[in-house]
């Protein structure tokens, strides 16, 4: 396929340069660049690891010290002896991705997982597949008559519930009210004391357990 410009091997790429030190006779400085037998053509002095008799070079634009690149050819600063040896790898010019034009990410591109829905939103993708997946938002109970009271759950739905305090009309805070039926298994918690409002009734087979160091007042 045809192409305007360098090499497309230019890009993202690193090679063995071929060896040119048969070529060193203390006279000559410009060399051919090649790799695999295939002409390379680097950007920029910088894209050549270059070596000689052992010793790394100094890339240089300018040609003063080290090296330089012309077009296909290395030239270095001074002429290489008969039986010095060399090695050379030629790196890639870095990948620029730019900016994506618009419209060209959709969901494909984004590796996701299901069909969208109004109101969900992208969640990672647990597992080894990894991506992205649509997810719904738990929402939350209504607002409405629920002043004053905190959000709570049960491991499965969200709820409000009053908060712990004395309560009373207007802005008096004189009454703590308590359920009367115990409908469910408790246990204190140790070293601490409680207190509740009587008469209470505890449902048939369940249990209030008041381990030592604890106590239980019904007034």
């Amino acid at each position: 396929m045809a192409y305007i410009g360098n090499s497309p091997a230019n890009v993202g790429n690193y090679q063995i340069v071929d060896d040119i030190s048969s070529s060193f006779n203390g006279s000559l400085t410009s060399f051919a660049l090649a790799s695999g037998g295939i002409t390379i053509t680097p950007a920029k002095s910088g894209q050549l690891l270059v070596g000689v008799n052992g010793v790394m070079q100094e890339p240089d634009d300018t040609g003063t010290n080290g090296f330089k690149v012309s077009g296909s050819n290395i030239v270095f600063s001074s002429e290489p002896e008969s039986g010095d040896s060399f090695w050379g790898i030629y790196q890639g010019q870095n990948v620029d991705v730019g900016t994506p034009s618009a419209g060209t990410v959709g969901e494909t591109q984004m590796n996701i997982s299901n069909s969208p829905t109004n109101g969900y939103f992208l969640s990672a993708q647990s597992g080894d597949t990894g991506g992205l997946t649509w997810a719904e938002v738990d929402a939350l109970p209504s607002q409405s008559g629920n002043a004053g009271k905190f959000l709570t759950t049960n491991a499965s739905t969200a709820s409000w519930a009053a908060l712990a305090g004395a309560t009373g009309g207007g802005t008096d805070e004189v009454f703590y009210e308590n359920d009367q039926t115990i409908t469910t298994n408790y246990e204190l918690t140790a070293n601490k004391n409680a207190m509740s409002a009587g008469p209470l009734t505890i449902n048939s087979s369940i249990e209030v357990t008041v381990p030592s160091g604890a106590t239980w007042i019904i007034v």
